[in-house]
């Protein structure tokens, strides 16, 4: 154990992690015994989106799951740029390829390899989206069902495909403005404003699949002038699973 003590002691200056997949595994353990902070969370890989990235991320891939890719994917968006991701077990060479991670160091603890990734410094997509939620107001599902249960809800725009609309159903009430066109059909200045969109303070949430391009479009609102913007954490996906309705789509996909 002396080569996980040393790989701890490293780590350990880090002061707080994130743990994905198990809250038990070895290295997370560790860290906790030496008074690191470490927060785990699980659930639906492509809907956990926290607030707040970390320095460190560790994943725990013993025994393998057919989740990996995804589970990986939460890990890099969650890491931040040069930061490190600590694997107890691999997805395998190609993902870790496709997340630009470089192996730093490698061990093996009770059978399984725990190999020390770090992240690439480049600006990724991760912080593009990072930097356009911290200037967002973004909510979760049951909190834009309380929303649209006031007096004075929120527009709610669905920027998906008429596809994906058609797949999976709408919230109702919403408009739909696919993410092609959402900065022309909302800027008057374009001449064809969306007639349910009237003013640059109107609270605006945006929909997605998946919580994420909705991040990007809210935050070119802003640009744009717009104050009282925000989107659905974890998109239609989060929505559903919150066990909340939707209704058939039965508009066009401009909705004009």
């Amino acid at each position: 154990m002396v080569a996980l003590d040393a790989l701890v002691d490293l780590l350990s200056e880090h002061g707080r992690a994130l743990a994905l997949g198990s809250r038990d595994s070895v290295v997370a353990r560790a860290l906790r015994e030496r008074g690191v902070a470490v927060e785990a969370v699980d659930g639906d890989w492509p809907s956990i989106q926290l607030s707040t990235r970390y320095p460190l991320v560790i994943v725990d891939l013993s025994p393998p799951t057919p989740d990996a890719a995804a589970i990986l994917h939460c890990a890099v968006q969650h890491v931040e740029p040069g930061g490190d991701v600590v694997m107890t077990g691999e997805p395998g060479c190609d993902a870790v390829r496709r997340f630009e991670l470089r192996e730093v160091s490698r061990l093996a603890v009770d059978g399984h390899d725990v190999v020390r990734f770090r992240r690439s410094d480049r600006r990724t997509i991760h912080d593009v989206v990072f930097a356009a939620r911290s200037r967002i107001a973004r909510v979760a599902a049951l909190g834009l069902s309380d929303r649209l249960r006031d007096a004075d809800p929120p527009t709610v725009i669905d920027t998906r495909t008429p596809t994906d609309r058609s797949r999976f159903g709408v919230i109702a009430g919403s408009i739909h403005v696919p993410r092609t066109v959402v900065e022309w059909h909302l800027d008057p200045a374009n001449g064809y404003r969306h007639p349910a969109v009237v003013a640059f303070d109107q609270p605006l949430v945006l929909v997605c699949n998946g919580g994420y391009s909705s991040s990007l479009a809210a935050a070119s609102l802003l640009d744009l002038g717009f104050s009282d913007v925000g989107d659905l954490v974890g998109g239609i996906r989060a929505w559903l699973g919150a066990g909340l309705e939707v209704v058939e789509p039965d508009h066009s996909h401009l909705d004009l």
